[in-house]
C-alpha cells in the first residue's frame, strides 16, 4: 500500500513490496552477520526487513519510492543469480542430497 505525501518538488510516493521466500534464498541475501542485506540497503536506498525464524518460507519487505525498490529488487535477484551459478559449478555427490520438503 502507498504511503503519498506532498513535499516541494511534487508528489511524495512510498512503495511497500513484500516477497515471500525460501528459506535457503533469503540467507542468499542476508549473508554473514547481514553484510549483504545491509549493503544493498545502503547502495540503494530501499528499507529492507526480513521475517525472523526458521520457517521453510519468510517474507522481504522492500519500503521505497518505485525506482529504488526496483534497484534493490534488482541487486537482490543479481544476488540469487550470483548464488545459483556457484552452485551450479559444485560437484554434486548423489548420496548427499535433501529434498527440500513434502511434495
Amino acid at each position: 500500500m502507498p504511503t503519498i505525501g506532498m513535499t516541494e518538488d511534487g508528489l511524495n510516493v512510498t512503495f511497500t513490496t513484500q516477497l515471500l521466500m525460501h528459506g535457503k534464498q533469503v540467507s542468499s541475501i542476508i549473508r554473514k552477520k547481514g553484510e549483504s542485506v545491509k549493503k544493498t540497503c545502503g547502495e540503494s536506498g530501499a528499507h529492507i526487513n526480513i521475517s525472523e525464524g526458521n520457517c521453510a518460507e519468510r517474507i522481504t519487505t522492500l519500503a521505497a519510492h518505485t525506482n529504488v525498490i526496483f534497484k534493490a529488487f534488482a541487486m537482490i535477484i543479481d544476488k540469487l543469480e550470483e548464488d545459483i551459478s556457484t552452485k551450479a559449478q559444485l560437484p554434486v555427490d548423489p548420496g548427499h542430497l535433501e529434498p527440500d520438503g513434502p511434495c
